[in-house]
């Protein structure tokens, strides 16, 4: 599976970190920063730095909708929006983006997410779009996602529109103090960066979404959320970087079996040991109660040898004495 070119997609990363009303999210400007890069990074997708918009703290909902409607104007093949900041609920419910001086009595000066799905779904015609949003609530926008009154065109069956949250719709988003990124996000770009083990290259949007729910669940905090359209969930926008790392030294890795297949093979077939080397304790060699039978034999043979030569030399010296005496 190919990527989509990058020549002919566009991306707008969006993070609202200060906040006039709500308490800032230093680990957003993280979010941002590290996301943008890797969504350029070659080795990720490659984007070219013009088609990958960072918008930081956009002061007014025509700003960052401004962003959001070129991109998606211009994106033919793949285009990606992602939002991290606060997320606020209006009276009946519905999601709002937060802005730098908006809040929960000042839902006017946020940007309500309803506004999005149609710049993603009518505005643009790429073939995937896929939409990140890192903020409380935001599983809220999985209500009626991208689900307009108006109808749309058929898309191609591997194509569609896709869906991922940081939490559902009645959960908030962690932002945990001292830590890099947030809770969501920071597993998010470790996923990219480091790639999943296992998970296929390219790196479909399904694969990356049960890939950061297991991390953080197994670290107790909120689940993530995913929805898709038209095989949405087989969008594939990044290289699995731990595909690209495993088969990076092929030559080690074909070498490594042959050492232990060589171990196998040699380790039961018999060795002569070298008489100068010490043998381990527990390999000690034994004789057996034979040959100590035979030894003790020949050694009484030969006591017996030297007694009889002894008394044979004996009688020999007596009778020289008396010859020589006579």
């Amino acid at each position: 599976m190919d990527l989509p070119n990058p020549a002919r997609s566009r991306a707008v990363v969006i993070g609202v970190d200060r906040y006039q009303h709500l308490e800032n999210l230093p680990g957003v400007r993280n979010n941002v920063s590290h996301l943008a890069g890797l969504l350029r990074d070659p080795e990720v997708w490659g984007l070219p730095a013009e088609h990958c918009v960072e918008l930081r703290n956009p002061e007014s909902y025509e700003e960052l909708l401004d962003e959001v409607h070129k991109a998606a104007n211009a994106a033919e093949e793949a285009f990606v929006v992602y939002f991290a900041g606060h997320g606020l609920l209006s009276l009946n419910g519905d999601l709002h983006l937060a802005l730098p001086r908006s809040d929960n009595e000042r839902l006017y000066r946020a940007v309500p997410y309803d506004s999005l799905p149609h710049e993603i779904v009518v505005t643009c015609t790429a073939l995937s779009r896929v939409v990140i949003l890192d903020c409380c609530y935001s599983g809220r926008a999985l209500k009626g996602y991208m689900n307009p009154a108006v109808k749309l065109a058929d898309l191609a069956d591997a194509d569609g529109t896709y869906l991922m949250t940081a939490s559902s719709e009645t959960k908030l988003a962690w932002a945990p103090e001292g830590e890099e990124f947030t809770a969501f996000s920071g597993e998010l770009v470790k996923a990219l960066s480091e790639g999943i083990p296992g998970a296929p290259d390219p790196l479909q949007m399904d694969s990356l979404f049960r890939h950061v729910r297991r991390e953080l669940k197994a670290k107790g905090r909120p689940e993530p959320q995913q929805r898709a359209r038209n095989a949405g969930h087989s969008i594939a926008l990044t290289r699995n970087r731990w595909a690209a790392t495993a088969t990076a030294t092929p030559q080690e890795r074909t070498d490594e079996p042959r050492q232990d297949t060589a171990v196998q093979h040699t380790a039961p077939q018999p060795t002569t040991s070298d008489p100068k080397t010490p043998q381990p304790l527990n390999e000690k060699p034994f004789a057996s109660a034979a040959a100590g039978r035979a030894l003790s034999r020949r050694r009484r043979e030969v006591r017996n040898v030297a007694i009889a030569l002894g008394t044979f030399i004996a009688v020999v010296s007596a009778i020289l004495m008396v010859l020589f005496k006579g």
